[in-house]
């Protein structure tokens, strides 16, 4: 029997590992077609390291000290990303904590800390602006009372407090007019400056003008003259001030029937009628007729600032009155004219009851009037006035 010769242990090494991968390379031909058969997709895996034989497979053990700091890190770089993002403005949720600690429940978008609040102004109503913003006074003593009344007095608390005063006691229509003609200022500031009228408008950029004068013009004038000198000073405002609001205030009456060389509550009244006439219906041209409240004609007791000197300023509760019909809580009505005294000769002092006329006695029971001139004359003896007709008997 011949010898067979032995091929190399190399050789048989390689045809072994080559016939392992056909078979390998076979047995996954053979499933992937059974796979695709059953429309299964096709995995691929990736090949296992062989095990060693007889060697048994150990489950690795888990490090929990590396699970803890990994875990750790990633919260970490979660806040980290959070607070990026609400840097930027994104959104957050409804559950996150306001400034304040408390929750948002409203809103998901939580306002920067630097915003400042929105303003609701759907609700809100604009703040009304004072009546007397811009207003300015100007009067003669009468005025005065007003103007201490607002800034000394129960007026303070008014909104006449935001208007500006410029009076002097003897200021006049008259007076005016001469600025008006490049006469100098009449009217002071407390730092001794003189202001004209249109200088004091002017200074205070003025947008409406109360002006109250006449008592001193009524002394010793006419009343028509008084009225036509008045209506040349607002006619030459109105030209040099077009859009200036002008109101002229009443000059209220005097006590009684007192007659003080010329100005008595007849003259003031025939004035306030005359200049009320004048301001009906013209453009920015108002009377407010603050004398309303006398309604007997002449100032009550009550109300009289000075019954032992002029008798005419008004008391801080007649200028509270005043206000009223500024600030528009009373409205006026027409005041009385005093009925004229019926004495033939003008002459309207009463001194005494009972005066003796050329030897003779009258006694006049009401005491309105008695003649102390000698006008009457009695010749048949004595006479009594009970009705303010004179009767001889």
């Amino acid at each position: 029997m011949a010898n067979k010769r032995k091929r190399p242990a190399a050789m048989r090494e390689e045809e072994r590992q080559a016939q392992r991968a056909a078979a390998r390379a076979e047995r996954r031909t053979r499933r992937a077609a059974e796979q695709a058969a059953q429309n299964v997709p096709q995995k691929t895996e990736a090949p296992k390291a062989p095990q060693k034989a007889g060697v048994p497979h150990k489950k690795k053990k888990i490090n929990k000290f590396r699970v803890a700091v990994v875990c750790t890190a990633a919260v970490l770089v979660a806040l980290v990303a959070l607070g990026v993002v609400s840097a930027a403005g994104v959104r957050t949720p409804i559950s996150s904590i306001a400034a304040d600690g408390e929750p948002e429940f409203f809103s998901t978008v939580k306002p920067q800390a630097s915003a400042a609040p929105a303003e609701n102004t759907a609700s809100a109503a604009p703040t009304p602006s004072s009546a007397f913003d811009g207003a300015l006074f100007i009067g003669d003593s009468m005025t005065t009372c007003l103007k201490n009344y607002v800034t000394d007095g129960a007026g303070s608390t008014t909104a006449l407090s935001d208007a500006e005063f410029m009076t002097r006691s003897d200021y006049s229509w008259g007076e005016a007019q001469d600025e008006l003609n490049g006469g100098e200022g009449g009217l002071w500031l407390d730092d001794d400056t003189a202001l004209t009228v249109t200088e004091a408008i002017d200074r205070f950029s003025a947008t409406k003008l109360y002006i109250q004068l006449g008592k001193e013009d009524l002394t010793y004038n006419d009343v028509s003259d008084v009225t036509s000198t008045a209506q040349a000073v607002i006619a030459a405002l109105q030209t040099k001030y077009p859009n200036l609001e002008i109101t002229v205030q009443a000059v209220t009456p005097m006590l009684e029937w007192i007659d003080y060389q010329g100005l008595s509550s007849g003259t003031i009244a025939q004035y306030n009628e005359a200049m009320q006439t004048y301001c009906t219906g013209k453009k920015n041209l108002k009377f407010l007729n603050i004398a309303a409240f006398c309604t007997e004609g002449y100032l009550p007791a009550e109300y009289c600032a000075d019954p032992e000197g002029l008798c005419i300023h008004l008391n801080d509760e007649g200028c509270a009155i005043w206000a009223d019909y500024l600030l528009g809580n009373k409205t006026p009505e027409p005041s009385p004219t005093p009925t004229p005294t019926p004495d033939p000769n003008g002459d309207s002092t009463d001194n005494t009851d009972t005066t003796d006329i050329a030897g003779d006695t009258y006694t006049d029971d009401s005491g309105d009037y008695t003649d102390n001139t000698g006008d009457y004359t009695d010749d048949t003896g004595d006479y009594t006035d009970d009705t303010g007709d004179y009767t001889e008997e």
